[in-house]
């Protein structure tokens, strides 16, 4: 009998960070050390998804892949993470929705899905009774960002874009939200961090995946590796290793524990500085034609540098393009079309 006091004592006793319950989500259970995969209906699609259930209570993160189909190499990362993430060395719950619009990713679509012609980036919190894209993002408010702690929306530059790897790391002029998703968003070890208050404050009206979970009150970025719709590695493998970086900070991982050939990063990786922008500021072109970019994505410009031209489908001159302030090229139409009032070059302001 005192030996059996003794262990309950002992049980009862133990950090908080030793106790993990089960995890109720999509109607399914998930006890502790559980990995599991399967295809999530919605409406007439469908969503990929993978949980992986720690052995150890922690917070529950979210990683996204595909909100738009034609970004493929966090597909990719993710499921490396899925095949390599060990549960029993886990503290919380890994939640990876694998490709979150399937029907742009089969069409082949820059952003859009051809069957409703809608961005499902831009229409959150969605509508039950709305297009499918429209149910696919009440489905991921419903019940993903509902039961998440943090979110990372992980994208790549379309077919027709280069860009500098960064992260967007939102500001709600609401302190501790800020200060905690600021710090989420250096943890990844990204050089580049946009500071960007243009988002709607109303959770009614969030527009976009991460800021849905930041308008409830939950850390929410993006992530954005990869450029003109190619499937990298080494792309896939930086995003590996930010994902990895963002668990260590949340205390999901070890911080010496090595994953697959990802290492996560030291605290003294992690205490590195990156370059804050405080907005992205475009280049717009005033008419249509053909695109000729004159700088690279990385370029730092001062205003009024050429950044670009328009000719006309002869070869001829229409319009140049100047840079309206100093900063950094972060992105980049590389693709010749080009219409009027479309962006060809965003430029990152320093903070």
């Amino acid at each position: 009998m005192l030996r059996r006091l003794c262990i309950v004592f002992f049980l009862g006793g133990l950090p908080m960070s030793w106790a993990q319950s089960s995890f109720q989500f999509m109607g399914q259970t998930f006890t502790p050390g559980t990995v599991r995969s399967w295809m999530q209906p919605v409406s007439t699609s469908a969503l990929p998804m993978t949980v992986i259930h720690g052995n150890h209570a922690g917070p529950v993160l979210t990683l996204t892949a595909g909100i738009h189909g034609d970004e493929f190499p966090a597909i990719f990362a993710l499921q490396q993470l899925a095949q390599t993430i060990r549960p029993d060395r886990l503290h919380g719950t890994l939640i990876l929705v694998h490709l979150a619009n399937l029907e742009g990713f089969h069409g082949r679509r820059i952003a859009l899905s051809p069957v409703d012609e809608k961005n499902l980036n831009r229409v959150f919190p969605g509508r039950a009774e709305g297009t499918l894209t429209e149910q696919i993002a009440y489905f991921m408010t419903q019940h993903i960002i509902s039961q998440t702690d943090y979110l990372l929306d992980i994208h790549s530059g379309s077919a027709n874009q280069t860009l500098l790897p960064h992260v967007y790391s939102p500001v709600m002029h609401q302190a501790p939200l800020d200060e905690k998703t600021l710090a989420f968003a250096k943890s990844l070890g990204i050089p580049q961090i946009v500071l960007y208050d243009e988002r709607p404050n109303d959770p009614a009206h969030s527009i976009s995946y991460p800021n849905t979970a930041q308008t409830r009150g939950k850390p929410g970025l993006t992530l954005e590796v990869g450029q003109l719709g190619q499937r990298s590695k080494e792309d896939s493998a930086l995003i590996v290793q930010a994902c990895l970086n963002a668990m260590r900070h949340l205390n999901m991982l070890d911080p010496s524990a090595v994953i697959g050939s990802a290492l996560v990063a030291s605290p003294a990786q992690a205490k590195s500085q990156p370059v804050l922008y405080r907005k992205l500021v475009e280049v717009s072109s005033p008419v249509t034609g053909i695109f000729y970019p004159l700088v690279k994505v990385g370029d730092a410009v001062v205003a009024g540098q050429v950044v670009g031209r328009v000719d006309n489908y002869f070869g001829h001159p229409l319009q140049t393009l100047y840079a309206p302030v100093a900063g950094t090229v972060l992105m980049q139409k590389e693709t010749p079309p080009i219409r009027e009032g479309e962006s060809t070059t965003d430029i990152g302001v320093l903070q």
